[in-house]
């Protein structure tokens, strides 16, 4: 910053051209180091806000479950699902999708244990969640996830609970469903969820899986 000096008093001129450059210069850089940072932790944002529906929807559906003595479905259903529609109340309209891409997604009573509602006991519906926000959310296995009344998981729709058998019926205005052992459960399965923010990039995506016993837990891992 340039001086004159006048009747014993120092008078500013302003910054010189140099000094403006280098302000200049300085800011562009903070600039390109803070952006990256700052796109980071949005997308982190994200894939948290995603992961955290998920892991609620499905631990409201285990604790129904348990709570009701009936088994719970959670399952995947059409992306163009609008919370703002208006709903039937004798029907559903947003079936359950045997796919792995989880753009939205429900949580019913489901005491045939078919992934199926059954309207004619009222409205089976617990939660419906749509709307994410932008990125990707996928299931190692496509269609439904059921908690039965123990808080066990048929993990994989495709492949019978090998050793238990169900049975249920409807009567005394509630349901009544029952299940016998015999053997020991044979599968091997766990699914995994993969949730990826809009330009996912190195270890922002998260992993949210459920096991055979109910337990969810989430971590992160690589786009």
């Amino acid at each position: 910053m340039r001086k004159l000096r006048s009747a014993g008093r120092d008078k500013q001129l302003g910054f010189t051209i140099v000094e403006i450059m280098t302000v200049v210069i300085i800011s562009a850089l903070l600039l390109t180091i803070a952006i990256p940072g700052y796109e980071n932790i949005m997308r982190n944002n994200e894939a948290y806000v995603l992961a955290s529906r998920l892991s609620s929807s499905l631990n409201l559906a285990r604790a129904e479950a348990i709570k009701k003595g009936i088994p719970v479905t959670v399952c995947p259903i059409s992306s163009t699902f609008n919370a703002t529609s208006p709903f039937n109340e004798t029907t559903e309209q947003w079936p359950c999708q045997g796919i792995t891409a989880w753009d939205a997604w429900k949580v019913f009573d489901d005491p045939n244990f078919s992934a199926v509602e059954n309207f004619s006991n009222g409205w089976p519906i617990i939660q419906y969640v749509g709307n994410n926000p932008a990125g990707t959310m996928t299931s190692n296995i496509s269609g439904p996830i059921t908690f039965d009344p123990m808080g066990f998981t048929n993990l994989n729709p495709s492949a019978s609970r090998s050793g238990w058998t169900w049975s249920s019926s409807y009567s005394s205005g509630e349901w009544q469903w029952s299940y016998a052992y015999n053997s020991a459960y044979t599968g091997s399965y766990s699914r995994v969820f993969t949730i990826a923010p809009a330009g996912c990039t190195g270890n922002n995506a998260l992993s949210v899986t459920v096991s055979q016993n109910g337990v969810i837990s989430t971590t992160n891992t690589g786009c």
